[in-house]
């Protein structure tokens, strides 16, 4: 993509290209990649017993005095949550189950357990597809918009929650940091911190910046309250372990947001570009096979989400498996976490321009566009 735009921009021999793969894909999302119970329900069996089981583990195991072993049990549960983020995701677009209006109920019944509420999650992220890779693209930075946000003079940490300044400020002083030092500290500290950041101030769906005008924000509000108290009637060490295993699913649901945000995107301060382009200007971002497997390949196959939001998320791996050979070429990079490198390209770019003014932290493109300014070393 990046290259395609050096060499003059998104053209009609591009356009041709990614139309033929999008067109197959298109055909088959309506004879094959189409909403099914049996699926949907395997995938939700899936995700309860990957939140469920080790979480009632992890608490017996801590009556019992073996507290420690419950780690890898809540990391466990936490990569069952950010599953269930997945499922509420394609409940939004109603392409989980084959009824729009089943979807929506099964949304607003799943959205209180996450500690989410569906109505506003859903209007928000519609709103991003919308604006995918502008400006206005509510997901650009997780903060609001303002005109001036493109100015070579502003500073997005001017925007952000108070709370986050001090960990971003953090991260943007550890890029000084050896490489695989970095890699250590942003998979296993950052966590901590991007979890909470989602979850609390995120966008409209998180619980600190709800909008309680709207009234369907009470219900989802009281509910999720309800569903905590039981949890501690129960078990307080119960409710306690799945706030730690919800913070760590949210966590990775920030690589959701960072699929739209490393220095391979382009946001468009000039005219729109085709839907199309936008869709292949994002960075499918992966952490291994369990993490893609509990998450439904939430952030694996994002990209291919932006170019068909109807085929759901249990059908998104054949899918890609159809139109990778094609659009290989014309995609964004993807990112490795695995890889340190790579880990480094888009958490440096993140904090950096973030952190400092856009001058020094963003590129201008030639043909009205901005990108974050890779660190030599994660550039390589």
């Amino acid at each position: 993509m990046l290259h395609a735009l050096d060499a003059g921009g998104w053209g009609p021999e591009l356009e041709q290209k990614a139309l033929a793969a999008v067109q197959r894909l298109a055909r088959a999302r309506q004879l094959t990649f189409t909403p099914a119970v049996g699926r949907a329900a395997l995938a939700t069996a899936r995700t309860v017993l990957f939140i469920v089981a080790p979480l009632l583990a992890a608490t017996g195991l801590w009556n019992a005095g073996w507290g420690w072993t419950a780690v890898p049990l809540v990391m466990i549960a936490g990569l069952g949550l950010y599953g269930g983020v997945a499922i509420l995701h394609d409940l939004a677009h109603g392409s989980f189950l084959p009824s729009k209006r089943v979807n929506d109920l099964f949304g607003h019944l799943l959205a209180p357990f996450l500690l989410m509420e569906y109505a506003g999650f859903r209007r928000s992220h519609l709103d991003h597809h919308r604006h995918s890779q502008s400006t206005a693209d509510p997901k650009r930075f997780g903060v609001e918009h303002k005109e001036a946000t493109t100015h070579p003079d502003h500073c997005s940490l001017d925007l952000c929650p108070a709370p986050l300044r001090p960990p971003l400020r953090f991260g943007a002083w550890a890029v000084r940091l050896p490489l695989r030092v970095r890699q250590l500290a942003y998979l296993s500290i950052l966590p901590l911190f991007m979890g909470p950041a989602v979850l609390f101030f995120s966008g409209e769906f998180s619980v600190a910046r709800r909008d309680f005008r709207r009234a369907e924000s009470w219900p989802a509000t009281v509910a999720s309250i309800v569903f905590l108290a039981l949890l501690y009637a129960w078990s307080p060490r119960l409710m306690l372990l799945f706030v730690i295993a919800l913070v760590i699913g949210h966590s990775f649901t920030f690589h959701v947001f960072a699929t739209h945000m490393t220095p391979n995107q382009v946001y468009w301060t000039s005219a729109r570009r085709a839907d199309m382009a936008d869709a292949l200007n994002v960075s499918d971002i992966h952490c291994g096979a369990f993490v893609r497997w509990l998450g439904h390949g939430l952030s694996n196959y994002h990209s291919l989400h932006h170019l068909s939001p109807a085929i759901p998320c249990y059908h998104l791996a054949a899918a890609e498996a159809m139109v990778a050979p094609d659009l290989a070429p014309l995609r964004a990079p993807a990112i490795d976490l695995l890889q340190p490198a790579s880990c480094a390209l888009l958490y440096d770019g993140l904090f950096s321009g973030v952190v400092y003014k856009n001058s020094e932290s963003w590129d201008y493109a030639k043909l009205g566009g901005m990108r974050r300014v890779a660190t030599p070393e994660s550039g390589d």
